[in-house]
């Protein structure tokens, strides 16, 4: 069954209307006629309706059924993501979106090679999340905030806030990770460059723990998906 996500208020009548590209999508892409079903999901919450009248510009549908979905994990995980190079950032987004992280936070550090993040970058960040959050059937798509400079980055993390570094040797991030039904976790990936000494400095004076992600140099884009599984796997 095709998914949509929704505004909540979408979903509190018994009737509702799709515009808009959703529209376009369900009317010329994926050819659905009156009779069929589809889910539309908002913060959560799901609902299966009907469609009663399809037309490119205009789809209205009527509540079926309505519940929740059980896809999203008990922990609210935030990652740090650095802006790299090329696509190499957007399949992160996909990947850890698919995982199950609830926000995503941009940044910029001294060693990024990418100095900034473009308006259209970060929308195609909320398109790709959004797509990928329907194909996964999650009940949010993550958040996709204003990129920050590394001096600001932690004052929007939620704590505990690990900080994935080359250079740590003795905390390994799944020893790191808060045991005991954690609500919130931040994780932070280091750009193509790595993370300098003074970051880390400051990293730690902010309350941050540096964690090691194994014996190999990873990719950044690698290191955040393999983060992102281990911390999902262990929290939820």
């Amino acid at each position: 069954m095709h998914r949509f996500f929704v505004a909540p208020e979408a979903l509190r009548g018994d009737r509702v209307t799709l515009t808009g590209a959703q529209a376009r999508q369900i009317a010329t892409v994926l050819r659905l006629r009156a009779g069929d079903e589809i889910a539309l999901v908002a913060d959560g919450a799901e609902a299966v309706v009907a469609l009663e009248a399809v037309r490119a510009t205009s789809v209205t549908a009527v509540v079926r059924e309505r519940g929740f979905t059980p896809a999203e994990p008990s922990v609210a995980l935030t990652l740090a993501l650095p802006v790299l190079r090329g696509d190499h950032d957007e399949e992160v987004v996909e990947a850890v979106t698919q995982l199950g992280v609830s926000r995503i936070v941009p940044f910029t550090s001294a060693r990024s090679v990418v100095k900034s993040l473009s308006d259209a970058k970060r929308t195609r960040w909320e398109r790709i999340a959004r797509e990928a959050a329907e194909t996964a059937r999650r009940g949010r798509v993550p958040s996709i905030e204003p990129a920050r400079a590394w001096a600001d980055l932690f004052a929007t993390l939620p704590s505990p806030v690990l900080v994935a570094w080359e250079s740590e040797r003795r905390t390994r991030l799944r020893d790191a990770l808060p045991q005991g039904g954690a609500r919130t976790v931040s994780l932070v990936i280091g750009p193509e460059g790595g993370i300098a000494e003074a970051e880390i400095a400051l990293a730690r004076e902010r309350g941050a723990l540096t964690v090691s992600l194994g014996a190999r140099n990873l990719r950044s884009e690698t290191a955040a998906i393999a983060a992102v599984a281990l911390a999902i796997d262990r929290l939820s």
